[in-house]
């Protein structure tokens, strides 16, 4: 039955991508004559219901305000989750989901089904995203509004909405050509759009656990009394941006940050650590930076944000497992701990299952890349590109959105493999692969076990 839901959900996305794309083919999407020729209308759909961020077109200048509402509400469909929205067809259609639907959507968007039915389950995934991008962009309205070259009216309100959406699903789009460079020294939208980020990223659960526990008094809020869960990802979230900030100041201290005012000294840092982690926006240009730079936003990519939240990647929680795991291994334990819990085998091994796939995929891509964008060209001559095709494929594949200038210049055939690697990338290979090899019988028997040297 799991599968089946599996199943359902992918078909969702697929014919949400499909109809986002037919509805991208039309002449009035597109600024001038002509319209979106059909890779790239299929490109910007995917990377919207993906809620990614990478583009071919220029969101704000090739398209007209019909074809950015498309992406908007694509993208925020995305960002909820087809999951969601398939939930409320079943409900439609039988009075009360199966456990295994329920338990399919308890594994995705991290949510306890204990006391709660799926359609509680959507009021408050719905209303607490509707809550935070309401006030965000209610804040960047005003705050955009009271600039010099902006003014309060519906045009601002439309790039306040359009990016408070996009920040809390992590998408990355943006209205402006230079993504968000012009608000490098605002504190006040910075902070804004990186507290939605952030937000969005920690998933649904953590946010209302967040919520409940400021809600109680002083006295009754502790550290501890949060699950292991949302005490993992908070903390290595935490962890994460103070890391890729820290780098960041390392590594570009004699170059971007060389000429950086006192302001951009503080916010720049900190936005490229958060936004690298699935945000997609940035304030400073990635072709810019040093490779030691994007080696660091590779690894944070990677990571991702936090299982049941609008990001991707390989997630918080599936590295903080790993690590639990080798550690325990080289202090001869025989089961991975953390925050003095010890893990269940299966989650050590769904998060040695997702770490490979999402390896596989990338070194799969690479291949491909260098077959559809190099040729049959030596290395000497071909090798200025190759850190850009791995940072465009990790971000595809981590549905970050964040590029060092070479998405426009792929092939049609380089398109395609990144949108492969949008669509996997958002639903996750794990889920995919379930889908496609449908419910499985148990076996009649089981093999006589053998040791092998390993490492």
């Amino acid at each position: 039955m799991i599968s089946r839901v599996a199943k359902t959900t992918v078909f969702s996305f697929l014919l949400l991508i499909l109809c986002g794309t037919a509805l991208l083919l039309h002449p009035g999407c597109r600024v001038g004559p002509g319209s979106l020729g059909f890779v790239e209308a299929l490109f910007t759909a995917t990377s919207a219901v993906c809620v990614t961020g990478l583009i071919v077109v220029d969101t704000g200048s090739d398209l007209t305000l019909a074809g950015q509402s498309i992406v908007l509400f694509l993208l925020q469909l995305g960002g909820l989750g087809i999951l969601t929205l398939s939930t409320l067809v079943m409900l439609s259609v039988r009075a009360q989901t199966d456990l295994a639907s329920r338990l399919y959507v308890d594994a995705t968007h991290g949510i306890g089904i204990a006391g709660l039915t799926a359609r509680q389950v959507v009021r408050r995934v719905v209303g607490l995203t509707v809550t935070l991008e309401a006030a965000g962009a209610l804040i960047l309205f005003l705050r955009i509004g009271a600039r010099g070259d902006a003014g309060w009216n519906l045009h601002t309100a439309w790039v306040a909405l359009f990016h408070s959406v996009s920040a809390f699903c992590n998408a990355g789009f943006s209205l402006h050509s230079d993504s968000l460079d012009r608000y490098r020294s605002d504190p006040i939208t910075s902070l804004v759009l990186m507290s939605l980020i952030v937000a969005g990223g920690l998933g649904f659960l953590v946010l209302s656990e967040l919520i409940r526990f400021f809600r109680r008094t002083r006295e009754e809020r502790s550290w501890w009394r949060l699950s292991l869960h949302t005490r993992l990802v908070v903390g290595s979230s935490a962890l994460l941006i103070v890391t890729g900030a820290v780098l960041y100041v390392v590594f570009e201290s004699r170059n971007t940050l060389a000429t950086a005012s006192p302001i951009q000294h503080l916010l720049d840092p900190v936005f490229y650590s958060v936004t690298c982690r699935t945000a997609g926006f940035n304030t400073v240009s990635f072709s810019s930076m040093t490779s030691a730079t994007l080696v660091t936003a590779l690894m944070l990519m990677l990571i991702g944000a936090s299982p049941g939240s609008t990001g991707g990647g390989v997630k918080t929680t599936t590295i903080a497992v790993l690590l639990a795991m080798t550690r325990a291994r080289l202090r001869g334990r025989p089961h991975a701990e953390l925050l003095g819990r010890r893990l269940a085998p299966d989650q050590t091994a769904k998060a040695i299952a997702t770490l490979a796939a999402f390896i596989g995929l990338v070194f799969l891509a690479g291949l491909l890349l260098q077959i559809t964008e190099v040729g049959p060209v030596a290395h000497d001559q071909s090798s200025a590109h190759y850190l850009d095709h791995l940072f465009e494929i990790v971000s595809a594949l981590g549905t970050v959105g964040l590029s060092t200038g070479v998405t426009g210049e792929l092939s049609n055939g380089g398109r395609l493999i990144i949108i492969v690697l949008m669509f996997l990338g958002r639903l996750g290979p794990l889920v995919v692969g379930a889908s496609l090899i449908g419910e499985q019988s148990p076996l009649p028997m089981t093999y006589p076990e053998e040791r092998i040297l390993v490492g």
